[in-house]
């Protein structure tokens, strides 16, 4: 049809409905479409759910974790033409081998929230401007098990025509469970009818460590107790001064690294040190470092980026001596320098070297490992093209694949992130808070509870959870390792991770090396 005819057919349709108003009288909105019934189906974890996706072939989750492991599958709902209302869902115990059940509280239910990412400046590992599910609505307190009721609800809802909705479905397998296969059932119910389906779960004869095997420091700006639980819940290291620490948590056997807290003040905008603390100020912090824990003090953030940043080595050196003393490994994020391997006395100056991406030289980092040092990797904002970005959107398998597979492959041990509760002042639940006004969801990676029934709470997103397979994904390497040693773990974490660059974002490839580590870890079993 040429462009003339286009705009006269146009026309013609307009002289039509101007006329069908006329005669009809005005239009009037007609009675609400009735609630149809749901159509329910399964996708993966690493799965991003979009609110547009028609439905999927699976009704059947098929989910394999080892004894100490939460593992996690997606159910998505969707009316089609008509709406969903009165959404709920309802996951049934898991029975398996001899009879034995999961415990009642094994299954965690959330509601998957649309966050709106509005329209800004392009940045490397953004998906662009949309509305992608990220924060997670929990059916209960993760504390107590008491039902929520929030502003926002996690059950009983309304799913507009052509929308999916998704929900998130985390099973967590006591370290006691037998190994073997356990089945059950869901149920998505509406007012306008059910549908249900099957849960299958595979626990292997494996066990991951209570305390997670990858250390590291989330950052909590606020301080709030909540956000260092829902971190340690989902297997992240907090990275509050450890006389913060909420004392259950001191107590709960789960920490493997605390921060003692001591800040220099010294980052790439403030080039100066302060003076180190006192000795009976730092041995104050030890005593209150569970046992069993490395303790590590963040000093100094980003310093090479100062114009002569080596004039604060001396001071380095000062507060190095005063750490040592107490048996405090200094953290500082920037890559390894090699005049700080050494303060005179054979002890290296940074213990912990928190380096970003595209500061990575693998040949500083065995030095340093060779020296006794450790190397953490580390994110933040969009600082490259190329390695995992952490941004509402980001693509899932980078999630995934940083905790786990990238920092076995080159050789780091932990892992920082710079703030996990950078809310803003926008509701981040509708709309995506922007750091700088383009790092969407940057700088936060749990949810303030307070309008789904959690008073000063926190609720996860899904962020967290990808970051959270993943650290399950180095627990893997490390049992792997024991078992079958580094080379044959090596090949592996290689065909997924060899580096920054080239790192795999199929998730049926990373499930394949995560099943492949499982088999080393039991010996070919």
């Amino acid at each position: 049809m040429t462009g003339r005819h286009r705009a006269l057919a146009t026309a013609v349709g307009v002289i039509v409905v101007a006329a069908v108003v006329l005669f009809a009288g005005p239009l009037r909105p007609g009675p609400p479409a009735p609630s149809g019934p749901p159509t329910a189906w399964v996708e993966d974890a690493l799965v991003r759910v979009s609110a547009h996706d028609p439905p999927g072939p699976r009704t059947t989750a098929q989910i394999t974790a080892a004894r100490g492991e939460t593992e996690s599958f997606q159910i998505v709902t969707t009316g089609g033409g008509r709406p969903l209302r009165g959404v709920d869902l309802e996951v049934s115990r898991l029975g398996g081998p001899g009879g034995v059940f999961l415990p009642a509280g094994a299954v965690s239910l959330f509601r998957e929230q649309f966050v709106t990412v509005p329209a800004t400046l392009p940045v490397a590992g953004s998906a662009g401007p949309g509305d992608y599910a990220d924060g997670l609505v929990p059916f209960t307190d993760p504390a107590t098990g008491a039902p929520l009721h929030g502003d926002i609800p996690a059950r009983g809802v309304s799913v507009d025509p052509h929308r999916a909705q998704p929900y998130w479905v985390d099973v967590a397998v006591p370290r006691d469970a037998v190994p073997g296969v356990y089945r059950g059932g869901y149920t998505l119910r509406t007012a306008g009818g059910d549908v249900s389906g099957q849960v299958e779960l595979t626990v292997l004869d494996l066990v991951l460590p209570a305390r997670p095997a990858l250390t590291g420091a989330f950052l909590n700006s606020g301080g709030r107790p909540a956000v260092d639980a829902e971190l340690l819940r989902n297997g992240a290291m907090p990275g509050s001064p450890v006389g913060g620490l909420d004392p259950a948590l001191r107590a709960s056997g789960r920490l493997n690294a605390v921060n003692t807290g001591f800040y220099s003040g010294a980052d790439r905008d403030t080039c100066a040190m302060r003076p180190p603390p006192t000795p009976g100020e730092v041995d104050a912090a030890v005593r209150e470092a569970p046992a069993g824990t490395s303790r590590y003090n963040y000093t100094a953030d980003e310093i090479a980026d100062c114009d002569d940043h080596t004039t604060l080595y001396p001071a380095l050196r000062d507060w190095s001596r005063a750490l040592h003393r107490a048996g405090v490994r200094q953290l500082v994020t920037m890559a390894p320098d090699p005049a700080l391997f050494d303060d005179g006395t054979g002890a290296p100056v940074v213990d912990v070297w928190a380096s970003l991406p595209m500061d990575h030289d693998p040949a500083l980092v065995d030095a340093a490992v060779g020296r006794g040092m450790e190397v953490w990797s580390y994110t933040a904002l969009a600082q490259d093209d190329y390695s995992p970005k952490w941004l509402i959107g980001a693509d899932p398998a980078g999630l995934r694949a940083m905790p786990g597979f990238l920092n076995q492959s080159l050789g780091y041990t932990g892992l920082l992130y710079w703030r996990v509760d950078g809310w803003g002042t926008v509701d981040p639940w509708s709309t995506a808070v922007l750091y700088d006004d383009r790092y969407a969801g940057d700088g936060m990676l749990v949810y303030p509870g307070d309008r789904v029934g959690l008073p000063g709470g926190a609720a996860p997103s899904l962020r967290l959870k990808w970051i959270r397979d993943g650290i399950d994904d180095y627990a893997y390497a490390e049992l792997a390792r024991r078992a079958a040693g580094d080379a044959a773990v090596d090949r592996v974490v290689r065909t997924v991770a060899p580096d920054w660059r080239g790192w795999s974002r199929d998730p049926a490839a990373l499930a394949t090396a995560r099943a492949a580590l499982a088999e080393l870890a039991a010996g070919g079993r």
